[in-house]
C-alpha cells in the first residue's frame, strides 16, 4: 500500500470518528394528555439569546373550566378540569417554571386535595390525580387574566362591563360570582378591585 493511500485511509477514519451531530435544539416538546396535544416551543439556543431583546414564553390565561396556555405563535391549548395532574403541571411549568411548593391539604371544605403553587400567586388543585381547580391572589405581581381581561386589580366596573356578576357579603369579604368563576372585591363600590379569583374545586377557607 502506498504512503498516499495510507494517509487517505487514516483521514477517512478520523472523519468517521468525529462527534455525532447534535439533535435540532429548536424542535418542540410535545406533551400528550387524553386526546389533546400540548406543543411548547423550546427556548432559543443560548448563542441566539444574546441577540434577542426578549424571548417569548407561553402565557397562562384563566378560565371558569380550567386554564389556557397561549403559545408565542398565538395558538392556544386549553387544560380543562379532569385532565391528568402531570400533564397540567408540566404545561404550566413550561410558562411559569416549576412549582414553588407542592403538597396535600387535609382540611379543605371539599375534602383532602393535593396542590401545586406557582409564581405569581397561581395555585392548582388535584383530586385523585386529576386537575380539579385553581385559585389566584396578587402575590408576586402575577399578571394572569381571563379571555375577557378580568384579573387581579380589575375594578368592579370593569368586571361588570365584561360579564354579569352576583355580589354578596360572605365570611371571606365582598364575594362575587360570574357563572363558574368566583372571587373577592376590596369594596362594593365601582372602584373596588378584584383581590382573589378561583374556579373549580379549591381549598378556599371559609
Amino acid at each position: 500500500m502506498t504512503r498516499g493511500l495510507i494517509a487517505g485511509f487514516a483521514l477517512a477514519l478520523l472523519v468517521g470518528c468525529g462527534p455525532a451531530q447534535e439533535p435540532d435544539a429548536n424542535k418542540s416538546i410535545v406533551f400528550q394528555g387524553n386526546a389533546d396535544e400540548l406543543i411548547v416551543p423550546k427556548a432559543a439556543p443560548e448563542a441566539n439569546i444574546a441577540n434577542v431583546a426578549e424571548v417569548a414564553e407561553p402565557a397562562v390565561n384563566l378560565a371558569p373550566d380550567g386554564l389556557s396556555l397561549v403559545l408565542p405563535t398565538g395558538a392556544t391549548r386549553h387544560m380543562t378540569f379532569g385532565m391528568p395532574r402531570d400533564v397540567t403541571t408540566r404545561a404550566i411549568a413550561a410558562a411559569l417554571g416549576g412549582p414553588i411548593e407542592e403538597g396535600d391539604n387535609q382540611e379543605c371544605g371539599a375534602g383532602a386535595l393535593s396542590f401545586a403553587s406557582f409564581r405569581g400567586g397561581l395555585g392548582l388543585y388535584f383530586d385523585g390525580g386529576k386537575f380539579v381547580g385553581w385559585d389566584l391572589d396578587g402575590r408576586d405581581g402575577g399578571r394572569f387574566a381571563t379571555a375577557a381581561g378580568v384579573g387581579i386589580g380589575s375594578t368592579r366596573k370593569q368586571l361588570e362591563s365584561a360579564t354579569a356578576i352576583r355580589i354578596e357579603d360572605s365570611t371571606l369579604g365582598v364575594e362575587f360570582s360570574a357563572g363558574d368563576l368566583s372571587g373577592l372585591l376590596s369594596a362594593r363600590d365601582p372602584d373596588g378591585e378584584v383581590t382573589n379569583l378561583w374556579a373549580g374545586t379549591t381549598c378556599i377557607a371559609r
